[in-house]
């Protein structure tokens, strides 16, 4: 397979991935029937993707400038990173790894350091993930590595080097600078566990830088 279809083909996936994250992460119910998924996906999946897939863009830059990059392409890799901070204020650092299907609804969200995010995740606005300056943890340019299918409400801090399990729910506003177990939901600042679930189901590791 020649490098531009296998593109392609990773582009369409992770966007089949991403909708699957939408529904997945959603607190509604599904509709039994789906009309309105169904009549756009009568149009064509790849048109209903797209259309349902918006969340999907600024991870698309991302990973469109980091492909530039490895190519050595001047000035164009740069244009992406100004594109998705400029309109939808989402800025991810060069050394952040991204898992397929994450999802970032709103915008407004920094990554930074080395971080590594899993699978099928959702970022909420105004989430900050990276590195900590704390006087307990020291800086360290490791952020935080965080599991597949994991939740991050609006306003949340994840940092340091910490680690969050699979399915774990992080709070609103909540200040995560310890590890959070598979499953567990954690709130307030600094943040605790309040309940705990079986972890979300393995998808199986597939991040890109």
């Amino acid at each position: 397979m020649s490098s531009s279809s296998s593109t392609s083909a990773s582009f369409w996936d992770d966007l089949r991935e991403a909708y699957d994250t939408v529904r997945r992460q959603s607190f509604r119910p599904e509709p039994p029937d789906l009309p309105f998924v169904e009549r756009w996906k009568e149009t064509g999946e790849r048109l209903a993707l797209l259309y349902l897939g918006t969340p999907l863009i600024p991870v698309l830059l991302f990973r469109i400038r980091n492909h530039l990059l490895r190519r050595e392409v001047p000035v164009l890799p740069y244009v992406c990173g100004l594109l998705s901070t400029a309109m939808w204020g989402v800025t991810i650092g060069r050394h952040t790894e991204l898992g397929r299907g994450l999802i970032i609804p709103h915008g407004h969200v920094v990554i930074d350091g080395v971080v590594k995010i899993g699978r099928n995740c959702a970022i909420n606005p105004w989430v900050t993930i990276g590195l900590s300056n704390s006087r307990r943890l020291g800086f360290s340019l490791q952020g935080p590595t965080i599991g597949d299918g994991v939740y991050i409400g609006t306003g949340a801090k994840l940092l340091g080097p910490i680690t969050v399990g699979d399915g774990a729910r992080i709070g609103a506003n909540a200040v995560v600078i310890d590890d959070v177990p598979p499953g567990a939901t954690v709130v307030g600042a600094p943040a605790h566990v309040v309940h705990t679930a079986p972890p979300w189901p393995s998808t199986g590791s597939n991040t890109e830088k």
